[in-house]
């Protein structure tokens, strides 16, 4: 039987290699010539370039001990994962999903800016400048979506619906990762008795028991971090055409062989 340091570091190799492939994918992206535009593609783009940074973060936060911040980063992964896979589940309806989901996202900057603008003015001076482009952008896509789509309805469905039409696969990492770690993402009071000595109502100083802890184990956080960061990968491979299908399958097939591992 393995044990929990030597599959870390088993791990940690298998990471270097998956950067080591995403930064291959970006420079095989980049050589392709006359690309077609769409607003899914910046989304998958973004989101691409988002989880490999985050990626290479949290294995620093891994390293290093920080667990909680750790889990923090995978939720937002998930996160992302989950929108990814609701826009491109169906092809027919990639764009009409992306747009929805860069409408809420630019309508909520939008009003967060108009509500603070004065308290914006006195740290950013060209906050009003970013205001009208983004006024601009937004009104560009729903000028798009009412010409394209003949509909007014742009609201997302909530996140949990859009886990179920991701996949299988995505909305099992809903059910393991998202929903859990919720309560340190919001800090739940739940999550927080780990750092309180209830009896003295007062701060631990050690975090023993965090780091103790099944929900906070570097390996399997790590283990579900990677598996996310294949999705991704998969995504933006068949998105753009690119020519590392078999090898993305290949890992992803290894890494469900590796779950074997984790099971009690």
């Amino acid at each position: 039987m393995i044990n929990e340091k030597s599959r870390l570091n088993e791990l940690y190799e298998a990471c270097n290699k998956l950067n080591e492939l995403a930064e291959k994918m970006l420079e095989t992206c980049c050589l392709k010539k006359e690309k077609i535009k769409s607003y899914g593609r910046v989304i998958v783009s973004f989101y691409f370039r988002r989880s490999w940074e985050m990626f290479e973060s949290f294995i620093i936060l891994i390293r290093t001990g920080r667990l909680v911040d750790a889990a923090l980063l995978l939720r937002s992964l998930c996160d992302m994962a989950i929108n990814l896979g609701y826009m491109t589940a169906d092809p027919n309806k990639k764009e009409i999903r992306v747009m929805r989901l860069m409408l809420e996202g630019n309508r909520a900057q939008l009003k967060l800016i108009n509500t603070n603008l004065e308290a914006f003015k006195e740290l950013d001076s060209k906050i009003e400048a970013r205001r009208n482009e983004l006024k601009e952008n937004l009104e560009k896509i729903e000028a798009e979506w009412k010409k394209e789509y003949q509909e007014e309805n742009w609201e997302l469905p909530p996140i949990d619906q859009r886990a179920q039409k991701a996949g299988v696969a995505v909305f099992n990492y809903y059910n393991i990762v998202y929903r859990p770690y919720s309560n340190i993402e919001h800090h739940n009071i739940f999550f927080g008795q780990d750092y309180v000595d209830e009896e003295k109502c007062e701060p631990i100083g050690k975090l023993e028991k965090i780091t103790k802890s099944s929900v906070f184990r570097p390996d399997i956080t790590l283990y579900m971090f990677k598996g996310l960061f294949l999705v991704i990968l998969s995504k933006f491979n068949k998105e753009f055409q690119l020519k590392w299908g078999d090898e993305i399958k290949k890992r992803l097939e290894k890494h469900k062989e590796e779950y074997k591992l984790y099971k009690k």
